[in-house]
């Protein structure tokens, strides 16, 4: 069934509380991230309940509604709904609402999140450089522009990052976005630049008098958002006090002519300095030699991915953009030894669900397992995490710890190639598209780095795999075979019998064998159970539909002669509240076998975890004198597979 981002869209809209309930939202690789007005009037369960909705997760602040692979298409409908995307919240709105936390976390997210794609795509740029350098070693020094071009697409944009930055930050501060980029610009001018002939700080005079000023922002993040923010105050307080004949002009230029020199002369050199503070203060315990590596690696390690559960990942990321901002002078290149030691984290996400695939005797949910799997090759978690791992809690906790373990390893090897500083990558995109990024350009020991990145990822994907698969206790639904058992039909009378069709294609199995034990013990009556192909249902005779339950997950129909039905698909699917389910038929209809009655998401209900085992269940049993099964194993939509007499 095609997906239909617009219904998803529209859902997630009414279940925030709609566009009046929204600050802000933007959208990470998986998830979309809102700054409401009041999170009391979300509606949680409704959107749980919404089809293309992996989960809901309240953290820092913002209110994260899980899409998976598909935010993107979802969040371009939000745009067409008419919501302000892109962010447009202030540091201070909400009334005094959020804590000071919860607003940071708000406004690195708003911020970082349009530009991490870029740097996904410079990072492997970056990457491809480094390993053509290491096959063709005169390469850079042979005056090729191919490698000045390729050079300049993978530096330009950390190079230019304060205009990008004060871009997204004008966005979510509510100033004219180009007024943001001049600031931005302003920073990296030329002949800014041009005076940082040994260091980013020098004594220059400004009005006839010596200060000290900072004068070297490339790669820089901390003083365009400040920047911006205070440009948007005074942006709106000259546009609130200047006459209208005259402010759509005046209002520009004296934020400008204040701001920028304010920039420089207090803004950048006092958050400069804290950037660097925080930066030092992280570097102060990777760089404690042989030791401080090590313990970074284990801490980041465990905690990386119970980070990521509450989008609190983010509050790192300002870090890693300074790491980058210049070389770092153990590697010789801009490099980050925080992404360097949660590297195999997700790697130990992929190995657990895999680890689960091998358990798992279901075909159905085994596929389920193994595509969250490919998709955490990609560098994507979250429906592991939610799908599989964290419901089962162990799992999810001992690829935690094999993480927190090879991590450790991993520095503790490379701090052979680094004199004891640990492991390191360039910018780079995520999962396997990561891997160019451990070739670091002009150091030493890539071609050493790279290879204890890959086999730290290597070992903590086979580590927990193995150690998952060890175990792993598989549920009911997750052993059965779906072997087809011997049919004997041979006491019925197949000519006078009352029949019952296959309302899927799949396979039909006894009710026994179902993973329910309530439909294996035959408690709601004697039928057959199904693992379907495809995501339609159909009615299994001519009759009328006496219930359809609210949550779309079950049918009740009543034939023409009398036997009553119990539709149900999926087991414990009434906890997706209807999320991935849509019927086509009203109570009191009547329908006729082989009409199309009620349609599902397989992929939706098997992120969540749930088995598409359907059952069909004859509930007035005791009326008849023998219910007899009339096919096992595949089967087509209208095959007979009830006999009742």
């Amino acid at each position: 069934m095609a997906k239909d981002f617009a219904t998803t869209a529209q859902k997630v809209l009414d279940g925030v509380g709609g566009k009046g309930n929204i600050r802000s939202v933007v959208h990470c690789a998986t998830r979309l991230r809102f700054t409401l007005v009041d999170n009391a009037k979300a509606d949680d369960a409704a959107l749980k309940g919404t089809s293309g909705v992996v989960s809901v997760v309240k953290a820092g602040g913002l209110y994260q509604v899980v899409i998976g692979n598909d935010v993107h298409e979802v969040y371009e409908e939000l745009e067409k709904l008419g919501v302000q995307t892109g962010g447009t919240v202030e540091l201070d709105d909400g009334g005094g609402k959020q804590n000071l936390g919860n607003m940071l976390v708000g406004t690195i997210s708003g911020v970082f999140g349009p530009i991490l794609a870029g740097l996904m795509g410079i990072g492997i740029i970056k990457g491809t450089i480094a390993i053509l350098t290491q096959i063709f070693p005169g390469w850079a020094a042979s005056g090729d522009m191919s490698y000045t071009v390729l050079y300049a697409a993978g530096d330009a944009l950390m190079y230019f990052l304060p205009i990008l930055v004060a871009y997204t930050a004008a966005q979510k501060f509510k100033l004219d976005p180009i007024i943001g980029m001049v600031i931005g610009a302003a920073l990296v001018y030329p002949d800014i630049v041009a005076k940082y002939p040994f260091g980013p700080w020098g004594v220059h005079k400004f009005l006839g008098l010596d200060i000290l000023v900072m004068v070297r922002y490339s790669g820089t993040i901390l003083p365009s958002i400040i920047a911006v923010y205070c440009a948007s105050k005074l942006y709106k307080l000259f546009r609130k006090t200047l006459p209208s004949a005259i402010k759509n002009f005046l209002a520009p230029f004296f934020t400008l002519i204040v701001m920028i020199p304010a920039t420089f002369l207090v803004v950048g050199p006092v958050f400069g300095i804290i950037g660097l503070g925080i930066q030092t203060g992280v570097h102060s315990i990777a760089n404690i030699q042989w030791v401080g590596p090590i313990v970074l690696g284990i801490v980041l390690g465990f905690f990386w991915q119970v980070l990521v559960i509450f989008g609190l990942h983010w509050a790192i990321i300002p870090i890693v953009f300074a790491e980058y901002a210049a070389p770092n002078p153990v590697w010789g290149a801009p490099v980050s030894m925080l992404y360097g030691a949660v590297g195999p984290a997700p790697f130990a996400m992929t190995g657990a669900v895999f680890g689960i695939a091998l358990k798992i005797k279901n075909a159905e949910r085994r596929s389920a397992a193994l595509a969250a799997g490919i998709g955490g090759i990609f560098g994507i978690t979250e429906p592991i995490i939610y799908g599989f791992t964290l419901p089962k809690k162990i799992p999810f906790f001992q690829a935690c710890a094999v993480a927190a373990i090879c991590s450790g390893l991993a520095e503790f090897a490379a701090n052979f190639i680094s004199d004891g500083h640990g492991f390191a990558v360039q910018a780079g995109a995520m999962g396997i598209f990561s891997f160019p990024s451990f070739f670091i350009t002009g150091f030493a020991g890539s071609t050493a780095n790279f290879l204890i990145g890959v086999v730290s990822i290597a070992a903590v994907t086979l580590g927990t795999m193995f150690l998952v698969a060890a175990t792993y206790k598989p549920d009911a639904a997750e052993l059965r075979t779906d072997e087809a058992a011997a049919i004997d039909t041979s006491k019925v009378n197949t000519a006078a019998a009352k029949k019952v069709y296959a309302p899927v294609k799949g396979r039909v199995l006894p009710i026994t064998q179902s993973a329910d034990p309530a439909h294996q013990e035959e408690a709601l009556g004697k039928g057959v159970c199904f693992m379907p192909l495809g995501g339609k249902i159909y009615a299994p005779f001519d009759g009328t539909v006496e219930m359809v339950f609210d949550t779309k997950h079950a049918i009740n129909i009543k034939s023409a002669d009398g036997i009553e039905v119990l539709l149900h698909c999926g087991i414990d699917t009434v906890k997706l509240g209807g999320k991935g389910f849509t019927a086509h038929v009203q109570e009191g209809a009547s329908v006729k076998a082989g009409q199309l009655i009620l349609e599902y998401d397989k992929d939706v209900i098997a992120r969540a975890g749930y088995s598409l085992e359907t059952q069909l269940v004859i509930t007035n049993t005791s009326n008849y004198k023998a219910i007899t099964q009339a096919k096992s194993g595949d089967c087509l939509t209208g095959d007979v597979v009830l006999y009742v007499e």
